[in-house]
């Protein structure tokens, strides 16, 4: 008997290498962008959140000073969160920020593709069963041939997307097969995920409704479960909110989105030329600025929003939602068509042009300054792999739909795949369509395709801490 429980033993520990070895390798193929790059890959979006994890520490540390009496420190402070804007998400500002001040940028892509890197050993051995030296295999295949590595690689809040819509579609569709930790380890991904980026809410709700839709009303528990982890997410929104800008609100002072939007499209253009001054809008006094794109109107120097006052830019906020329904209720059918449009344009655009080799970034504890060439030639080399690959995996399941080979629960996995797609489609074509939207979930598709091609649920599980918590 103690023979035999030596040699368990040998056994479960050689496993538990053999695993901790394939993780590695895979954490390592995720980070092969950065590897290239030979630092993280940077947007101009990182310095913001950078800046936004800056401002967030400051502001807890002022809470604390002004506590002891520094009033003048505390108010210059609330000054400077005054001007934020944040729509950019606390959270992953954070997330950003103490590590890249506390050791290296590295840090958070490390962190982003351990995270990936667990969450594809899950779901791949819920999809098809496929464990061990598959899995990694497959984890390596993705990397080359789709978007997930440089998703991972790139310090932005956009990977968080694809984890979240996995761990909402893995409790809807394997909510009966889960164990308790597992359970609450999808939980805390889908809560620590949606809080990532303002999108996540929309698109997880349009999840939750589509997978009501495709499955039987039983088992509500996996709907509570899902709602319960977005709730939770909402509320640390609301904190941030309420204690960080004071306003009741998950997007404090975020900036006129849909004006800018309608602006481009036209309907928001032609409303405001034929309708002003009379319907009193603030925007009326910015006749001569209807040409701007959306990014121009919000971001730019000299754009409608970033050139006025903050009480002006505060006025423009609330007057958002109701220009923007007023111009669609003016101009239905032109607004009708430029959703379609956008949407569709959004949808097809998902290769790597807007993840820039060489980059990098340097940065203080109060700053970051980024370094952005212009994209290698070689990353539409690249981008075309990603389109050829997406097609073929959009084949490979349609023929394997068509000819019965997919159990129900992997057809209602891929249901739910395609619709995060659709979804994030329109989310991403409500700001501006561009391939980075789109290129953080388009990677889902070829997952299942891989996931997929294999129905054998025969092979035995080859990890031996399966059931502990994604694991």
């Amino acid at each position: 008997m103690a023979e035999l429980a030596l040699r368990q033993g040998a056994r479960a520990d050689t496993e538990l290498i053999g695993s901790g070895f394939r993780f590695i390798i895979e954490v390592l193929c995720l980070c092969v962008p950065a590897l290239i790059n030979r630092a993280p890959l940077v947007y101009p979006d990182t310095r913001a959140y950078f800046m936004g994890g800056h401002t967030a520490v400051e502001k807890v540390a002022g809470v604390v000073q002004h506590a002891g009496g520094g009033a003048s420190e505390a108010n210059q402070l609330e000054a400077t969160i005054h001007k934020a804007r944040g729509v950019r998400s606390a959270f992953y500002s954070l997330f950003v920020y103490l590590p890249a001040v506390s050791l290296s940028l590295w840090v958070v892509i490390l962190l982003q593709a351990m995270l990936v890197a667990v969450v594809l050993r899950f779901v791949l051995a819920q999809i098809g069963n496929r464990r061990g030296w598959i899995a990694t295999c497959d984890v390596v295949l993705l990397c080359a041939t789709s978007t997930v590595a440089w998703v991972t690689c790139n310090v932005m809040p956009d990977v968080f997307t694809a984890l979240m819509a996995l761990g909402v579609v893995s409790t809807l569709v394997y909510w009966r097969r889960l164990t308790t930790p597992t359970v609450i380890g999808l939980f805390c991904l889908i809560a620590g995920s949606m809080v990532m980026h303002i999108t996540n809410l929309p698109i997880a709700l349009g999840l939750l409704l589509v997978g009501a839709l495709i499955q039987r009303p039983t088992d509500r528990a996996r709907f509570v479960t899902v709602a319960g982890a977005l709730a939770l997410g909402v509320a640390a929104m609301l904190m941030v909110g309420v204690v960080g800008f004071k306003q009741w609100t998950i997007a404090p002072q975020s900036p006129p989105f849909l004006t800018a939007r309608s602006v481009q499209d036209g309907p928001g253009k032609l409303y405001l030329r034929e309708h002003c001054p009379e319907v009193g809008l603030d925007m009326c006094q910015h006749l001569d600025k209807l040409d701007q794109n959306t990014e121009k109107f919000i971001w730019d120097p000299d754009g409608v929003y970033s050139a006025v006052s903050p009480d002006e830019e505060a006025r423009l906020r609330a007057e958002d939602k109701r220009l923007y329904l007023a111009a669609a209720l003016d101009h239905p059918w032109m607004q009708v068509q430029a959703i379609v449009h956008n949407t569709i344009a959004q949808l097809v655009s998902f290769g790597v042009y807007e993840y820039f080799i060489p980059s990098w970034a340097e940065y203080s504890r109060d700053d970051m300054t980024l370094y952005l060439p212009q994209q290698a030639f070689w990353q539409t080399l690249v981008s075309a792999v990603v389109y050829l690959v997406m097609i073929a995996a959009l084949i490979s399941l349609y023929t394997r739909w068509r000819n019965g080979t997919l159990t129900a629960s992997q057809k209602q996995f891929a249901l739910l795949v395609v619709a995060t797609v659709i979804l994030e489609a329109v989310v991403g074509a409500i700001s501006e369509p561009a391939p980075r939207y789109e290129a953080r979930v388009m990677w889902l598709i070829p997952l299942c395709a891989l996931a997929m091609r294999s129905s054998d649920q025969s092979l035995k599980p080859s990890f031996p801490l399966a059931n502990l918590p994604i694991l």
